[in-house]
């Protein structure tokens, strides 16, 4: 088998079954996501750089895919190295995800108030109420990023889950992609 067909495809093995660990183990992947986030991004970088080298060869692949696979690279060996920066990636996961859902809450609340101003100005057959399951979605979304922010303990275990299948997915990925690999052609 060709290395580096073996290399992505062992790498994107050890993605589902790192994934499938952090399955069992939620809370405990969560006190790791700073290393165990640099880990995976470093996995997913070098795999992607093998095979960008291989596949662009059978199909035309951006110098994108390379540039963001070597930033990955670089970010990863940055997060493994620094304890620092593996503690800020916890801390800070929480609360960029309670941000995020807050902002796409107030983007729902918004769209909902827009609707209303449109709906109230159709003929009396067209009218409908759906723009109030908008405003309800997007308070309750906003009611969810505040206690996931107040109770950071509870966030931790669904953060910790929502790692594990993102992990399993990338590496199903990789495996995937490894298959696309031929063996360099002999003269």
């Amino acid at each position: 088998m060709n290395w580096k067909k073996f290399l992505v495809i062992f790498l994107g093995c050890l993605l589902v079954v790192g994934g499938i660990y952090c399955l069992f183990t939620p809370i405990q992947t969560f006190l790791a996501t700073g290393y165990v986030i640099g880990v995976f991004i470093l996995c997913d970088a070098i795999a992607s750089i093998v095979a960008w080298f291989d596949v662009r060869q059978y199909v035309q692949i951006s110098i994108w895919y390379l540039l963001g696979a070597i930033v990955s690279l670089v970010f990863g060996i940055l997060i493994i190295s620094k304890g620092q920066l593996q503690l800020a990636v916890d801390l800070a996961v929480i609360y960029m995800i309670a941000a995020w859902i807050i902002v796409i809450a107030i983007s729902r609340i918004v769209l909902a108030i827009r609707i209303k101003k449109v709906n109230d100005l159709l003929p009396n057959a067209f009218k409908n109420s759906r723009w109030i399951g908008l405003i309800l979605s997007g308070i309750l979304m906003i009611i969810f990023a505040c206690l996931c922010a107040a109770r950071p303990d509870v966030s931790s275990v669904m953060l910790g889950v929502f790692m594990a299948w993102f992990i399993i997915f990338n590496g199903i990925s990789l495996i995937t992609l490894g298959t696309y690999i031929q063996a360099p052609a002999k003269a």
